[in-house]
């Protein structure tokens, strides 16, 4: 017979664990997941009763299983800021988004995108967040880095992408400045102004791409494109080759083998991805009451699917805090389905393809000129919201190959 999740939701406002959370949420994750004697608990976040998965069974099961009973619970905080589109929709007007954009990111239409990934200014010594809006803003805009109006769109993006971790108030008094929440909403317009010339001219591989969607109103054209170009993305692949460059700096003897062998490059991005997913977790409303790994769920409450603590369950993944490429090939060479990196399930993100293609490109082109070397005695901590990145500005050395330098 299902149980109830330990734990408790406690008093509205009083009993709310959020600030908990935000400052520090894997000691809060541990602490909880100790506390409860389960990797599935209850608490009150963001004043609203939600149930934490953090094991991977359970989240496995509700996303590809029970996705029909959770709405996504991004809408609430995030809608005004992006306007509608797939990231807010369920039912069929989602599925009928989905199946309309995933026409976008097919294999074959990934492999016209190329030329535009490999033209993106590839400065190895430059900042990996700046490196991967460019990358974006290149391919999803057909913008040129060398135009002056670049750099405004992407201080544009950034101040978008601010609003997601605000307040959502939106308000302007005079003699004050305004909200980080009313900013990024005039962002948003500004950027759709932009996002409209680029369609007027018409010269421009993905926006026409988005434009032949059968369904898609102008409005949702731009809105898709918003979310295309916003600095979420770049957010994750920087989080994602920071990450990477990290694991293999201490290993310099072991980028050539990287380099010559896709399948080992494969595993190290696996493990990367799993020790350290972009996003710490995923956020769904529960529309159905859900049985899930002995659980109920109820109907009304949140769920937060805790991807760092999926990824670390030792009931799938031995050694579980450790790095170790090779159990992609070994123990858990069928586990990439147990990876929610880019969610999983009816929901899994649609580009995912497409941001393997870019990471891969990026590293390539890397490694292929440079080796890279991490320096001694830093401090690595990670920081995991509002993305998992280190704490502090981690340095490391690019040498260009087959130099005396």
């Amino acid at each position: 017979m299902a149980k109830s999740a330990p734990g408790t939701a406690g008093l509205p406002l009083l009993g709310d664990k959020s600030y908990e959370f935000y400052k520090d949420p894997v000691k809060f994750l541990m602490k909880h997941m100790v506390d409860n004697k389960s990797r599935v608990f209850l608490t009150r976040f963001l004043n609203k009763p939600t149930v934490f998965v953090g094991s991977n069974k359970v989240v496995h099961e509700l996303l590809n299983e029970h996705s029909d009973k959770l709405e996504l619970g991004y809408k609430q905080f995030m809608e005004e800021i992006y306007g509608e589109n797939i990231l807010f929709t369920d039912g069929d007007f989602s599925t009928g988004l989905r199946d309309a954009l995933s026409e976008l990111f097919t294999v074959d239409a990934i492999k016209t995108y190329q030329s535009d990934i490999d033209r993106a200014p590839v400065c190895i010594y430059m900042f990996f967040k700046k490196l991967a809006i460019e990358i974006c803003l290149s391919l999803f805009l057909g913008l040129d880095f060398s135009q002056s109006d670049a750099s405004l769109v992407t201080d544009l993006t950034v101040t978008h992408w601010h609003g997601i971790i605000s307040v959502p108030v939106a308000v302007k008094i005079p003699m004050m400045s305004e909200t980080t929440y009313s900013k990024a909403l005039d962002a948003k317009r500004k950027l759709l102004e932009i996002i409209n010339e680029r369609r007027k001219e018409k010269r421009h591989q993905f926006p026409k791409h988005v434009e032949r969607l059968p369904n898609f109103s102008d409005v949702l054209v731009n809105n898709h494109l918003l979310l295309f170009t916003s600095a979420l993305i770049p957010k994750a692949l920087s989080s994602i080759l920071t990450s990477f460059m990290i694991e293999i700096g201490s290993e310099v003897g072991n980028q050539n083998m990287l380099l010559e062998d896709p399948d080992l490059l494969e595993r190290h991005l696996l493990e990367v991805v799993r020790l350290y997913p972009p996003f710490l977790a995923g956020r769904r409303i529960i529309c159905e009451e859900v049985t899930c790994g002995g659980y109920r769920f109820p109907a009304g409450h949140a769920l937060l699917y805790m991807t760092y603590a999926a990824h670390r369950d030792p009931d799938v993944f031995d050694q579980s805090d450790a790095f170790m490429p090779e159990r992609w090939s070994q123990s858990n060479k069928n586990d990439q389905d147990k990876l929610f990196t880019l969610g999983a399930g009816p929901r899994q993100c649609i580009g995912e393809q497409l941001v393997w293609t870019i990471i891969k490109t990026v590293i390539n082109e890397l490694l292929r000129d440079y080796t890279v070397k991490l320096l001694p005695d830093q401090d690595l901590a990670y920081k995991w919201l509002p993305v998992s990145r280190p704490k502090g500005n981690v340095l490391v050395t690019f040498q260009v190959r087959n130099s005396t330098v």
